[in-house]
């Protein structure tokens, strides 16, 4: 495990942030929320400011592991709720801009805290 700076550690002690397969080049990242690097949710109550948030903590991820949101191969997103999935959109076009990454994304009824809006998953290739 690395220990990424802003970024909490797990939730549990059962998984990582990331795990990078023997090789190198398969990094697998697991779910990144709106927590602060202290593990608080923050912007509740906006799903927008989560989703940033959530993605900030993912190019933390990515970045410890010298990777870049160009490197994402696929990413699942998981969200409570589609009314602002035209800003989230917006802001998954800044991020992947140009042939951007296999994507899924699913309405759940919750995430592991009420207060969670949004969570991403991501595979990516480090070269």
């Amino acid at each position: 495990m690395v220990d990424v700076p802003g970024v909490p550690p797990p939730f549990r002690c059962y998984y990582s942030n990331a795990v990078r397969v023997a090789g190198g080049d398969m990094l697998y990242i697991s779910g990144q929320v709106a927590w602060d690097e202290d593990g608080n949710v923050v912007c509740v109550g906006d799903g927008p400011g989560q989703a940033r948030k959530a993605f900030d903590n993912l190019g933390k991820v990515l970045a410890a592991h010298g990777a870049t949101y160009d490197d994402v191969v696929k990413v699942t997103v998981y969200v409570t709720d589609f009314s602002w999935f035209d800003e989230l959109s917006a802001l998954r076009e800044q991020l992947f801009p140009h042939n951007g990454p296999a994507s899924t994304i699913v309405q759940v009824s919750q995430l592991v805290q009420p207060e969670l809006m949004i969570e991403v998953e991501a595979v990516a290739v480090v070269r």
